[in-house]
């Protein structure tokens, strides 16, 4: 036998013999993702944690009672999952919570009906029930007020709209195309630097401009009783409050946002010289007893033991506006993740590294649990120094962008992450989960990760029912789909398996 034909003989061999080394790992690999799909599919308990968490509790504003049964709720689940040190941990003072404890409203004049609106978070109460005329307020500056003094008096204030809302014909759900999905992979828009010039005169014309602020200030000072807003929305309420409210110590009046159908009429009424009347009670108050706003932490311990003390997260927000029970922001979110955890923990799936679930409280008032969760064990900008967790953290997946399928995932301009996921999703592909695209979409608890480097993830999900639903008093149970979670709850859990698995952390960029 020659020189060449024994070294092909020999390769041939060690062919042979390395082949099971790659395959059967990849087998077993695909054995746990079967694991996890019948956790997921047959064993699921995202139906009661959402009865639980949006029947049950209600209402989740940052420093309310419900918030606070939100996160025992949450701690006390994950215990029953067997979910490692479930704790609920307080990353600082939030400042005065606020609950509302009664309301009604309805027009008197020039005929009774009952009207469809909500009270502002962080705005007061009415002296019991009032009954009193309405008064149109035209003003685009604070000079414009002037005309209004000594007027205001024990009236109720709406303001011109300044245009009726058209009526979309396009479906209020839907999913996502494949054009849909292509779209998702067109790269992020880079804002360029404004123009001096521009920027100067915007500012300006906002200097110049009537702030809903100085609005409420001029009504106050004028002493109405109320102030009504324009939800901007058909059907249904959306509202909010002031960010900052929590540094309130004492209540002004009470703001309402209207659906737009009752808010309009009564501008109408007024422009024609026909008086419109309203009775409300508002009772409203500051939560003052306990200032501290919190996050729930759990983990699932990894099994290697050169690889346990690395860490993938998952998490979402936890708390939500007061108009509705919060189902989709986030109730989604929070249930979809604490499943995730169970069907991991449950399947009994070997994971290398740590998974630890984060459910972060007060996100809807600036993202505050996560940044201050970050700035104590990850990296404090204003002292520059890196946390104990800061080196550990290979990856976070946030939800919060409703209950739709799962279709991909955004990279958050991280190209070096582009291979890596194309892997990870080929297990999810029959699930529908397939597109990868390199933007950079904001707006919830991953940003503060992504701004150190950490790969922080957000995920492509189809839009269902997207206006009739977040911050408004129809955001309740009934929104939630939970076929499409289970889903949902799969793809995520298949993901954060692989992370732990992975070789290596996820490459971070360079910041």
């Amino acid at each position: 036998m020659n020189f060449f034909k024994r070294r092909f003989l020999t390769a041939v061999a060690l062919l042979v013999l390395a082949a099971p080394l790659n395959v059967f790992p990849q087998v077993d690999q695909y054995k746990d993702f079967q694991l996890i799909r019948e956790q997921a599919f047959s064993k699921s308990e995202l139906r009661e944690m959402a009865v639980e968490l949006t029947d049950g509790i209600g209402p989740r504003l940052s420093g309310s009672l419900g918030f606070l049964n939100s996160v025992e709720w949450a701690k006390d689940r994950l215990q029953t999952m067997g979910i490692e040190n479930a704790r609920v941990e307080p990353w600082g003072e939030f400042g005065n919570g606020w609950q509302m404890e009664k309301f009604y409203i309805a027009q008197t004049k020039p005929y009774y009906q009952p009207l469809s609106a909500i009270p502002q978070a962080w705005t007061g109460s009415t002296n019991g029930l009032v009954k009193s005329e309405v008064v149109m307020v035209n003003a685009s500056s604070k000079e414009d007020l002037a005309q209004y003094a000594g007027k205001l008096n024990g009236k109720i204030v709406i303001t011109p709209y300044e245009k009726d809302i058209e009526v979309s014909f396009e479906p209020l759900a839907s999913r996502y195309t494949e054009e849909d999905l292509n779209r998702q992979n067109e790269i992020s828009q880079v804002r360029p630097d404004m123009d001096p010039f521009i920027r100067e005169r915007q500012r300006e014309a906002w200097s110049r401009g009537l702030s809903n602020t100085d609005l409420i200030e001029f009504c106050q000072a004028e002493g109405a009783i109320a102030l009504i807003n324009n939800s901007g929305t058909w059907g249904v309420i959306r509202t909010g409050g002031s960010r900052n409210g929590r540094n309130l110590t004492e209540l002004g009046i009470p703001v309402i946002d209207m659906t737009h159908e009752h808010y309009g009429r009564m501008v109408r009424l007024i422009d024609r010289g026909t008086p419109v009347e309203l009775e409300l009670e508002v009772k409203n108050k500051l939560v003052t007893d306990n200032k501290l706003i919190y996050n729930v932490i759990g983990e699932i311990e990894g099994a290697n033991k050169k690889l346990k003390d690395e860490v993938v997260m998952i998490g979402a927000h936890i708390d939500s506006w007061h108009a509705g029970t919060g189902g989709n922001d986030n109730g989604s979110g929070v249930i979809v993740m604490m499943e995730v955890m169970r069907i991991l923990k449950q399947s009994g799936v070997k994971l290398d590294r740590t998974v630890c679930i984060a459910l972060w409280g007060a996100e809807e008032q600036g993202l505050h649990g996560s940044r201050n969760w970050v700035k104590k064990y990850v990296y404090d900008s204003e002292t520059d120094t890196k946390g104990p967790e800061y080196d550990k953290i290979s990856a976070y997946y946030n939800f919060d962008y409703g209950t739709g399928w799962v279709r991909g995932i955004f990279l958050q301009d991280n190209l070096a992450l582009k291979p890596i996921f194309e892997e990870f999703l080929k297990p999810v592909h029959d699930l529908g989960a397939k597109t990868i695209s390199t933007r950079n979409p904001g707006s919830s608890d991953h940003m503060v990760f992504n701004r150190l480097g950490i790969p922080g993830f957000a995920l492509i999900q189809d839009r269902i029912d997207y206006g009739r639903g977040y911050h408004t008093n129809m955001d309740t149970f009934d929104r939630i789909q939970l076929g499409d979670l289970k889903q949902a709850a799969t793809v995520v859990a298949t993901l954060v398996y692989q992370t732990a698995n992975y070789p290596d952390k996820l490459p971070r960029k360079q910041m």
